[in-house]
């Protein structure tokens, strides 16, 4: 089975900046089901540990093709988790799984706090 990159790229809101100390659970879709359901009778399954982003923003795994859910957990220090911390469907076919899919996560800046 062909593998391929599912990747999260973490950006500030505002300036495009990658943003490191994100962390995401990355989720395979297994119930069939359209979105992402991380708890109930039925759920989908997580994919291996967190990831955090490093100070290129990213996080990525490489896996066989399927639908996959980038799910923020922990905003980055000074910023905000979105309101819907859920990326994707992210799915990855045998057409696309050389160049892989990539989905954009943008945080923004707690109100309030200083940044450098």
């Amino acid at each position: 089975m062909p593998l391929g990159d599912v990747t999260v790229v973490k950006e500030d809101a505002a300036t495009g900046s990658p943003l490191a100390g994100a962390v995401f659970q990355l989720w395979e879709e297994t119930n069939g089901i359209p979105g992402l359901q991380p708890t109930g009778a039925d759920p989908d399954t997580p994919i291996g540990d967190t990831c955090t982003t490093a100070a290129d923003g990213t996080c990525t795994r490489t896996l066989p093709t399927g639908v996959y859910y980038w799910q923020e957990t922990q905003a980055p220090p000074g910023y905000d988790l979105p309101v819907n911390p859920v990326f994707g469907a992210l799915v990855l076919t045998e057409d696309n799984v050389a160049e892989g899919v990539t989905v954009t996560a943008e945080n923004t800046p707690t109100p309030g706090l200083l940044r450098p």
